[in-house]
């Protein structure tokens, strides 16, 4: 595999020298990764007024719910190209 990806490399420098800044700008990279969605509570809503000697309220610990969303995202060297959110189960046609 390190062989496949050397190969790769300098045929990638091989054309960026032929044909240079032009060959980036036709570069898209794509990432995608799973992502737990859940809704925090926000700060506000974990405050409450109590005595300075009353007990620390209990904290119930944040799970992450059943719901997670596949994040896809494109880019080219100007940025940002395209972004999705897919949810489990979805297809993308």
């Amino acid at each position: 595999m390190k062989a496949q990806r050397k190969d790769m490399c300098t045929q990638l420098l091989e054309r960026y020298n032929a044909e240079g800044e032009a060959f980036l700008q036709r570069i898209l990279t794509r990432e995608e990764s799973w992502i737990h969605h859940y809704d925090p509570e926000c700060k506000a809503q974990s405050m409450e007024c109590r005595h300075k000697t009353s007990p620390s309220p209990r904290k119930f610990k944040v799970v992450a719910s059943a719901r997670k969303v596949l994040f896809t995202v494109f880019w080219d060297m100007e940025g940002v190209v395209h972004m999705k959110f897919l949810e489990q189960g979805q297809t993308e046609l």
